[in-house]
């Protein structure tokens, strides 16, 4: 069994999608657990990915073609996870705020956060503060990640929080927040519950956050 996890986490790594086909059918032939798979095998190859670019072995359109090798892996096998057995770590809502159409940042969030065991709303770049409500309300959400990569847009961010304030919002949602112009600083002085600079970083902050019923510090990633 462990052989073809080894063989996901290496088509996963090189961003292999017919070979993700043929594993991800293999696995249901096989009978084999879907989230074993994905996270034994998917987050494997993801992971070791990850390691690549940062040590700039691999480059970003290495790590979106992963990423979207890893998204087909999870829609193939999700429809065979048993109904009781649930990988669900959290529900997040994300998003890149008003003013802002840069997405890859987030799309990597998106990804990890999914291949981790969250349930990911993703709502797409410019995105206003009214949505970001009407989504995480409906979606029940644990977590509201915000995104910007425009020091112009990261101003809808605090302006989001104090939103939620003004609502008596604010201690239902955990929220997290990173791109460009962001600073863990900044993001203290706001109100903000974690930060993380990199994807990795904030699949770390939302495990955390979910452990946690009221945060005394906002939790940094990295």
């Amino acid at each position: 069994m462990g052989d073809i996890f080894n063989r996901i986490s290496e088509a996963v790594r090189y961003g292999q999608r017919e070979e993700i086909e043929k594993l991800a059918d293999e696995v249901i032939a096989n009978k084999i657990n879907p989230i074993d798979a994905i996270q034994k095998g998917g987050v494997d190859g993801l992971n070791k990915l990850g390691e690549a670019f940062e040590n700039l072995e691999a480059f970003l359109p290495e790590l979106m073609a992963g990423g979207e090798a890893m998204k087909l892996l999870i829609n193939k096998l999700t429809p065979y996870m048993e109904s009781d057995k649930s990988a669900l770590e959290g529900t997040v809502v994300i998003g890149t705020v008003k003013g802002d159409l840069h997405d890859i940042g987030k799309n990597l969030v998106a990804t990890q956060l999914a291949v981790n065991g969250f349930n990911v709303i993703d709502l797409g770049v410019d995105v206003n503060n009214n949505k970001f409500v009407e989504e995480a309300e409906a979606n029940k959400a644990d977590i509201i990640a915000l995104s910007s990569l425009l020091t112009t847009s990261a101003y809808y961010i605090q302006e989001f929080i104090e939103r939620l304030e003004k609502d008596g919002l604010r201690s239902k949602y955990k929220i997290i927040v990173g791109g460009g112009p962001i600073e863990p600083e900044w993001a203290r002085e706001i109100g903000a519950d974690g930060y993380s600079r990199t994807a990795v970083g904030a699949v770390k902050v939302c495990k955390e956050l979910m452990k946690q019923d009221k945060i005394t510090e906002i939790i940094i990633g990295d």
